[in-house]
């Protein structure tokens, strides 16, 4: 992922703003396809914490700490325009995602970016930090926690101490 996102802050221009863009919206904050072509700068909100919210959703969707700064960055340059390929001239295309893919793809060895497959990412990656399925299918817009279930294939089981430290919980 770390060098997916290196490559992507080495294109130039709008290519940047978009491959940014694409991994901020699905890997940082879990947005399906569909959902992140509408979102516009003005919709997301950075507290001073640094905590950055999509709006619009109905749902609860915060940034990951580590996309929050890239997140407020590019929303603060499109405004109120779109956040992925802005100045485009229709709202949504059949190819408005994955055309951006296919004409930027990375060095060899790096897989191309898939916004379901950065999507998923962030879904394992929520579930492996141990937080609530519920919480997790909620923020992913998911009806139920059984949505979840392929995902756990890829979710790396606890070790024996944090598991130890989760069943404890805290004292009263």
């Amino acid at each position: 992922m770390s060098r997916l996102r290196s490559w992507a802050e080495l294109l130039g221009g709008r290519a940047r703003l978009g491959g940014q863009a694409l991994m901020a919206l699905t890997a940082g904050c879990g947005l399906m396809p569909r959902e992140l072509r509408a979102v516009r700068g003005t919709d997301i909100r950075t507290a001073r914490s640094g905590l950055a919210l999509v709006e619009g959703l109905n749902r609860l969707v915060a940034c990951q700490a580590g996309w929050e700064e890239t997140l407020s960055e590019l929303a603060a340059i499109a405004g109120h325009d779109y956040l992925f390929r802005p100045h485009r001239k229709v709202a949504t295309a059949k190819n408005l995602v994955s055309s951006w893919p296919a004409r930027h793809r990375p060095p060899a060895g790096l897989p191309p970016l898939s916004a379901r497959r950065l999507r998923s990412t962030w879904i394992v990656k929520l579930l492996a930090l141990g937080i609530a399925p519920a919480l997790v299918a909620e923020s992913a817009g998911m009806t139920s926690m059984a949505a979840l279930a392929p995902y756990h294939q890829w979710v790396p089981p606890l070790d024996r101490e944090t598991a130890a430290h989760l069943l404890r919980g805290r004292r009263p």
